[in-house]
């Protein structure tokens, strides 16, 4: 009988108003976290005015062009230039680990950047945005900055020209 009556009082304890409340909080805030949302790094990101602008050359790169590539309706053969100068952009905290990281891996740094250049294909190199150069770029140049996230690559003043 005494375990009938630590039962009923156990319950007739969920029914006062601060269990309620408990209950209540608990079920709002969830009992576990949630799954990671796939753009929450994106939603994280920090703005262009948080981050300092660290150079990382300038890049003057011949790209051999394939057949039946053109810019503006004119047929290219041969090879094209592509000119630019290159700056990561990075929280503060990251900007002198960066600068001597780059000073120690400049040479390997510049042929793999050189390299991807001209690998991308002309129409790649043609776009404005230059989105797709980018992206390969700043997969690469991740891995001789590992202790800095690169958030974002500018090139500045990049120019394709026939040869």
């Amino acid at each position: 009988m005494r375990s009938n009556r630590s039962r009923n009082r156990s319950l007739s304890s969920l029914r006062s108003p601060h269990a309620a409340r408990l209950l209540l909080l608990v079920g709002l805030v969830g009992c576990g976290s949630e799954p990671a949302s796939p753009f929450a790094r994106f939603e994280r990101l920090p703005s262009v005015k948080q981050l300092v602008t660290v150079p990382l050359g300038f890049y003057l790169v011949p790209v051999p062009v394939g057949r039946g590539e053109s810019i503006d309706d004119r047929p290219l053969h041969g090879q094209v230039q592509l000119e630019f100068e290159l700056h990561a952009a990075v929280l503060p905290k990251h900007e002198s680990w960066l600068a001597e990281s780059y000073e120690r891996h400049e040479g390997r740094l510049h042929d793999s950047v050189i390299q991807i250049c001209r690998d991308t294909p002309v129409e790649d190199l043609l776009d404005p945005t230059l989105t797709t150069l980018k992206a390969h770029l700043t997969d690469t140049l991740q891995h001789y900055f590992p202790r800095a996230t690169i958030e974002r690559l500018h090139l500045n003043d990049p120019q394709v020209k026939q040869l």
